[in-house]
């Protein structure tokens, strides 16, 4: 063989690696390491969100501020069970900008769809946290919406701070 036609194949041979490699990254909307979105890889140390809910008796008092993780009152309500995806909860609730009254109604449905008999009443809360100057996590939870099987449809079921 040649110098030329092994010169030939060797770049024949490279841009179609290159090829397949880029094609392969395309069609994964990047999930191809070392271009993935998953957090692990490209969003370590970046602050994040997530969404709990609290299941709360319907005669406990309520406040709408900010409270460290392990102080939110409640029971722990896994939404899983009620048929809700965690992640479109947390996504909902992070990514929604401007709370009215149709989001309220929609988490409510969301979380509601198939209500029980007894009475239920829902907090959710948007838990957020963030590296610290000292590499420790800081986490807090902000109550958003308060839901419920005996509440009446109104705004004042939404943190104030949200309007």
């Amino acid at each position: 063989m040649s110098g030329k036609t092994l010169s030939n194949k060797a770049r024949t041979t490279m841009w179609s690696v290159i090829f397949v490699y880029a094609l392969t990254v395309a069609v994964n909307l990047g999930e191809f390491w070392p271009f993935s979105i998953y957090p692990m890889f490209s969003q370590a140390g970046n602050p994040w969100s997530r969404s709990v809910v609290r299941e709360v008796p319907p005669g406990d008092t309520l406040s709408w501020d900010a409270t460290p993780l392990s102080e939110i009152p409640g029971l722990a309500y896994g939404v899983r069970s009620g048929g809700v995806d965690p992640i479109d909860l947390a996504n909902f609730v992070s990514k929604t900008k401007a709370w009215d009254q149709d989001r309220v109604e929609a988490l409510q449905l969301m979380l509601l769809a198939d209500p029980p008999k007894d009475p239920l009443r829902l907090m959710v809360y948007r838990v957020q946290a963030r590296l610290t100057e000292s590499d420790s996590v800081a986490i807090t939870a902000t109550p958003y919406v308060l839901v419920g099987t005996d509440l009446m449809p109104d705004e004042s079921h939404l943190n104030p701070e949200l309007r």
